[in-house]
């Protein structure tokens, strides 16, 4: 009978120990590779060089102004619409004519009316021949006093009646209130008016109210008499200047705004109530203030801030390289493109104009100003 062999402990036991040792290497040596691998893509990303586009902050002239969305209003419109209901038997305007006061317009059928006159008439007529033969009887104490009385009475009366009569006509017969530009008309010669129902529009263009509301803090600085300027989609080159002529006696304690309201003259008469149009209210001397592009501000949760290019002396394929640092900066007015700093950037420093969301404080960054974003003080809407 053979003799089972006995297992060799001590060999399987270095077999094992040189097994776990050969995988702690391995684990070992990948994650030291690992980090070599991660320590030069860090490398890298810390000396990449971006390409940005900058904007040299400079001194403008500059003009302190409240902007707000106005809507014309007529100094004198109306809605024309007749007092007394009849027919329309006449048209006596174009649409969108020059009306001068007291020009007829409209006449409504006065048929009725003025047969109604012609016998009022002709009874005031027999009442006064009656008035006078009875004052020659009365000379002669033919009449009495009491007659004389009743006979001027009824004159009287009749003299009423036919003026009641003529206002009654003249009501039919409808005229301009006041010299303005009528609209289209909206109605037909033949059709029925009822008192009440407009029948054209009538508005004076000569000179125009803007109505508009601006937040109450500004209120401090607007005053009756502040020089305004209008711009209005409709005409893009067209400036109009104009005076706040009066400011609403309550704000509104939904919003906490004010109703400002300005006047300015529109000889040429294009532009209409009713427009909106864009509305500056100057509120300061003009001085010179450290501007940039707004696309040059960085807003986050911290603050404000830029980026200003610092040179250096390195180069990437011929050009200069710089360093980009954050700058927290404090901001003024908008216009258009551009905006104020009013603390944080002097004038001549470089700053970054776009291609700031691939930046962080201190990375180097590369010039190329063949592509600018905009920066227009007084931007126009551009069609395609």
């Amino acid at each position: 009978m053979n003799e089972r062999k006995k297992p060799n402990t001590k060999k399987n036991m270095i077999i094992m120990l040189i097994c776990v040792a050969v995988a702690f290497g391995g684990l070992y040596a990948f994650q030291f590779y690992k980090s070599i691998l991660a320590n030069k893509f860090i490398s890298a990303i810390q000396n990449k060089v971006e390409t940005i586009s900058s904007y040299k902050a400079t001194n403008q002239l500059w003009t302190d102004k409240i902007t707000a969305i106005g809507s014309l209003v007529a100094i004198k419109g109306a809605e024309l619409s007749p007092q007394v209901a009849g027919t329309v038997t006449r048209i006596n305007f174009s649409s969108g004519e020059d009306a001068e006061q007291g020009m007829l317009l409209i006449e409504l059928d006065t048929t009725q009316e003025v047969a109604q006159l012609q016998s009022l008439q002709a009874q005031e007529t027999l009442a006064r021949q009656t008035l006078d033969r009875d004052l020659k009887q009365y000379k002669v104490k033919a009449v009495s006093k009491q007659q004389i009385d009743t006979d001027w009475s009824n004159l009287r009366n009749l003299q009423g009646q036919v003026q009641n009569q003529l206002a009654l006509i003249a009501k039919k017969n409808i005229r301009a209130p006041f010299s303005g530009r009528v609209g289209v008309r909206q109605v037909s010669v033949g059709q029925y008016l009822n008192v009440g129902t407009p029948y054209v529009s009538l508005q004076q263009l000569d000179e125009l109210f803007v109505d508009f509301y601006v937040p109450q803090r500004f209120l401090s600085v607007i005053r009756s008499g502040q020089k305004i300027r209008l711009t209005v989609d409709a005409f893009p080159n067209k400036v109009v200047d104009g005076k706040v002529v009066a400011i609403d006696s309550l704000v509104d304690n939904s919003n906490g705004n004010a109703k400002v309201r300005g006047r300015f003259k529109n000889p040429n008469k294009i532009l209409l109530p009713g427009m909106f149009v864009d509305v500056d209210i100057v509120t300061s001397a003009p001085d010179e203030r450290v501007t940039v592009p707004q696309t040059a501000i960085t807003y986050n949760s911290y603050g404000v801030s830029v980026y200003v290019l610092e040179k250096t002396k390195k180069k990437s394929g011929g050009k200069d390289i710089y360093k980009a640092n954050v700058r927290f900066v404090e901001t003024g007015q908008k216009r258009g493109d551009q905006i104020v700093i009013t603390k944080g950037v002097k004038n001549d420093e470089l700053v970054v104009s776009a291609g700031q969301n691939k930046l962080s404080n201190g990375s180097q960054v590369m010039i190329d100003n063949s592509v600018l974003p905009t920066n227009d003080p007084n931007p126009k809407p551009v069609e395609h």
